[in-house]
């Protein structure tokens, strides 16, 4: 090993049986099923929670691992602390761990605070002379002093924290691991843990070891990080550029839930919008010869859905966790009951065959999610594979009560693409003159419609002139929900008048979730050189630099005959959108200062001497 790293992984794999009987459970605990000479085959299942994990720490480095719920981030750090063995691969520890794994461990509940402190510091083997020292500097770091003298199973999580850190680093341990702990701490204790650990690092060399969900902690307190997902390690690097790639993720899945909520609102009444998910749309496929089982053994390396203007997704067949049950993309490999064989991994990945396994159910079954606004039939599937060339592979969806094939892969290794659009119903014939239904499917990936919104009573007015469409813009002119501080935000308003129409008012309305309206705009028809309109036309309201705070809103549009400022009553509607459009305004991830629920440009004045301060475009 490195004389300069704290910790070495090579090829690090963590795996776990998955049993469906006990009795096979049982059996494999024993040894019972090396018995069984007349039919060895495994009565479990796969799942590997890390797989390929290959990291290096050297000493007095300050590393953060972040990621998902159930990415893998607390079997890692069980890993190193030596708590369970890995499957394959090494482990290298150069130093004494300690480690803050979960709240409720390591202390007694019924001793009290100072009896606690001296049990741990008496484990430890550290002298009397020393822990008289060291009681008073835990005592003084955790705050606790009022508090010191009960038993600790009265501490809040937050107490807990306070002392099972102050414990911790007063022993200056070589190796350091916190899981999670400190987010029961308040954000002046965590800056002072910051500090500590910084200071354990530089004088005494300690490694840290950081797992949080909270990016503002691991920004303050770690170097470099790296994000699992799904039992691998996908990014590494500095903390913040790490941090910015997971919190694009995490932004990118709030951009779907935002979508899903205007797709739900078509579907539901808004009281109903905040209940459920209503983010995905899962895919069910499977693989299938022309005979009940494969003769021949087939590598399938992944599976991708993309089009219809999603981000792709992906099911890398054979990975960390392809097989996890609360995964929405995953393998469908039931023991005994389907054709996929175990997961592997070759030269170019990972991958599981398809083959004879005996399987009940004669197929390979797989299951992919895409975003809930997404239109199947604009999608196509991809398969990487290498198949055996003798005998013909088929991939099939499962649409409307049955599978339906989309086609046969070929033969060799390849990358085989498969379009839905099989999927598509044709158009049924329309009366002359009879404008054909817009497809139910079709409205998910477009804006806001009017035919949406008025499904749920979100429209009302005379509508001589409607509102048929809109959408939200970013500078790019991308559609999108989810916006940062002094980006560009547009409103893109689509309108269809009914009969001429003189002369009109639109209003954009921004309200909180909680209905507090942040903010109104009105133009008059005739500031846009819009008079007695007889055609469809397009309008859009442009907010620019973005100085909603942090929040996330609703949006009501409207289009008035006239505005009267000087009442509170409502004018006259042609057509209102009511509260039918959602977004939501995120700080940029570098500025960690509250800026606000509106960021208000100020300026600053000392006799001649000027100073301009706009949150909204601050630079740093």
């Amino acid at each position: 090993m490195n004389g300069m790293n704290a910790v070495e992984l090579q090829g690090i794999g963590k795996m776990y049986k998955l049993f469906d009987k006990t009795s096979d459970r049982v059996a494999d605990v024993f040894g019972a099923d090396k018995l069984r000479f007349w039919d060895r085959s495994p009565r479990f299942r796969e799942f590997w929670a890390l797989r390929d994990i290959n990291l290096t720490v050297e000493k007095g480095e300050r590393i953060g691992i972040i990621g998902r719920n159930g990415a893998g981030k607390s079997t890692l750090l069980k890993l190193i602390t030596g708590n369970i063995q890995p499957t394959e691969g090494s482990i290298a520890i150069h130093g004494e761990i300690q480690a803050l794994m979960q709240l409720g461990t390591g202390f007694h509940p019924e001793f009290t605070g100072i009896e606690n402190i001296r049990t741990a510091l008496s484990y430890n083997g550290v002298s009397r002379k020393r822990a008289q020292a060291l009681e008073d500097e835990i005592i003084e770091f955790s705050e606790l002093e009022d508090y010191i003298n009960q038993p600790i199973k009265y501490y809040s999580a937050g107490m807990y924290s306070r002392l099972a850190f102050a414990v911790s680093t007063a022993l200056e341990p070589d190796i350091l691991i916190i899981d999670e702990v400190l987010g029961a701490g308040d954000a002046a204790f965590t800056s002072k843990c910051a500090a500590r650990m910084k200071k354990l690092t530089q004088d005494t060399g300690a490694t840290v070891l950081f797992v949080s969900h909270s990016m503002e902690s691991v920004l303050e307190i770690c170097e470099r990080a790296v994000l699992i997902e799904k039992g691998r390690i996908v990014e590494r690097g500095s903390a913040l550029r790490v941090s910015k790639i997971y919190n694009k993720k995490i932004r990118q899945e709030e951009e779907l839930r935002l979508r899903a909520k205007e797709y739900r609102i078509s579907k539901r009444d808004m009281g109903q919008l905040m209940e459920g998910d209503g983010v995905h749309t899962t895919c069910l496929f499977h693989l299938c010869t022309d005979n009940p089982h494969p003769a021949k053994k087939h590598r399938i390396y992944s599976c991708t859905l993309s089009g219809g203007g999603i981000e792709p997704a992906s099911l890398l067949v054979g990975a960390p966790m392809d097989n996890d049950e609360n995964s929405l993309s995953r393998v469908i490999d039931g023991n005994t009951f389907m054709d996929w064989d175990r997961a592997r991994r070759d030269g170019r990945g990972y991958y599981r065959f398809y083959q004879n396994k005996e399987g009940i159910n004669c197929h390979a079954p797989f299951q992919i999610s895409i975003p809930a606004h997404a239109a199947l039939e604009e999608l196509s599937l991809s398969i990487a594979a290498e198949t055996d060339p003798a005998e013909p592979v088929y991939a099939e969806i499962w649409h409307e009560g049955r599978y339906e094939r989309l086609g046969a892969l070929q033969g060799g290794y390849a990358e085989n693409h498969f379009a839905l659009s099989v999927l598509q119903k044709p158009e049924e014939p329309q009366p002359e003159g009879q404008e054909a239904a817009p497809s139910p499917r079709r409205l998910k990936t477009t804006p806001q419609t009017y035919e949406e919104m008025l499904e749920t009573d979100s429209i009302y007015g005379s509508q001589d002139l409607i509102i048929t469409q809109v959408d939200l813009l970013d500078a790019q002119g991308k559609s999108r929900r989810v916006f940062t501080l002094g980006e560009e935000l547009v409103f893109v308003i689509q309108l269809c008048p009914r009969a001429v129409i003189p002369r009109f008012t639109l209003v954009v309305d921004i309200m909180t979730r909680a209905g507090k309206v942040v903010g109104q705009s009105f133009c008059e028809s005739e500031e846009l050189g819009l008079r007695g309109v007889s055609q469809a036309f397009s309008v859009s309201a442009e907010f620019s630099p973005l100085r909603f705070g942090e929040d996330e809103y609703m949006v009501s549009i409207g289009v008035f005959k006239e505005c009267d400022y000087t009442t509170q009553a409502e004018n006259e509607s042609y057509c209102v959108a009511d509260r039918a459009i959602f977004f939501s305004v995120k700080q940029p991830p570098e500025i960690k200062k509250s800026m606000g629920s509106f960021a208000h440009p100020c300026r600053w004045r000392c006799g001649e001497r000027t100073y301009l301060f706009d949150a909204a475009g601050l630079d740093l």
